[in-house]
């Protein structure tokens, strides 16, 4: 099992490298802080800026993302989520999104060195193009399978640990395409996490992200992604249930 998580780890290192030359490099940067409570419910919220290291063709964006979760069953949470994005999509273009969406995140093994999750979600997209004055709307599904695999402890819940992650993602369009620079397809991502405490948590990840261009010619290519994200986790006397790594 180990073996093949690493060379699934190789495999798209290999092919993030032949892209690098040809294709957009974008930047994700992520504050998350997240509340359990009560054993099975979770407050969170996450802010991000993204932005195109291009020096050409401007881009970038600016979202919050307030979250409810609640564990229904040990191998089962549900997800209630609403975004909203302010986005320069180019020069003169600047778009404003809400986003409500609601989803489950299925465990298939967890409280032990690989944790493994299957995560299904559907988003509304309400889309507002500033200067044309115009709302559009759509409506995707998102489906994303996950790998944790712990480095240096016996599990996810153990302070000063390293561990490793993977993950793959479809968005799926259920009617039509909003008019915007990326449009996601499909994103591949690993990377490397260290926990420090109960409280402070660091996440450093590479995407490989097929995304199409719906503004103008609906030109359909590879971005590569750097991601950092902090994530703080608060009211530390919690149960283990919310310990895992989001």
């Amino acid at each position: 099992m180990f073996l093949r998580f690493y060379l699934l780890l190789i495999n798209l290192l290999l092919v993030s490298l032949q892209s690098m030359a040809q294709r957009d490099e974008q930047l994700w940067l992520d504050f998350q802080v997240s509340y359990p409570f009560r054993g099975r419910y979770l407050l969170e919220n996450t802010t991000s800026y993204s932005t195109l290291l291009n020096s050409e063709n401007k881009w970038r964006s600016i979202s919050i993302s307030p979250t409810f979760e609640m564990t229904l069953f040990s191998w089962l949470d549900l997800l209630s989520e609403i975004g909203f994005a302010y986005t320069l999509q180019k020069e003169n273009s600047n778009t404003f999104e809400i986003s409500p969406m609601v989803g489950g995140r299925f465990f298939f093994s967890q409280n032990s060195k690989v944790n493994t999750r299957l995560v299904v979600r559907y988003q509304q997209r309400n889309f507002n193009d500033i200067e044309a004055g115009n709302w559009s709307s759509s409506n995707r599904t998102r489906l994303r399978g996950e790998v944790f695999v712990s480095i240096n402890g016996p599990n996810l819940f153990t302070d000063k640990l390293w561990y490793v992650f993977a993950d793959y993602e479809e968005f799926i369009v259920l009617d039509q395409q909003l008019e915007e620079r990326y449009a996601n397809r499909r994103r591949a991502r690993i990377g490397v996490g260290y926990r420090l405490s109960y409280k402070h948590r660091f996440d450093l990840g590479y995407t490989l992200q097929t995304s199409r261009d719906e503004i103008t010619d609906n030109f359909t290519g590879t971005d590569n992604v750097i991601q950092v994200k902090y994530k703080m986790y608060l009211n530390p006397a919690k149960p283990e249930t919310y310990e895992q790594q989001k």
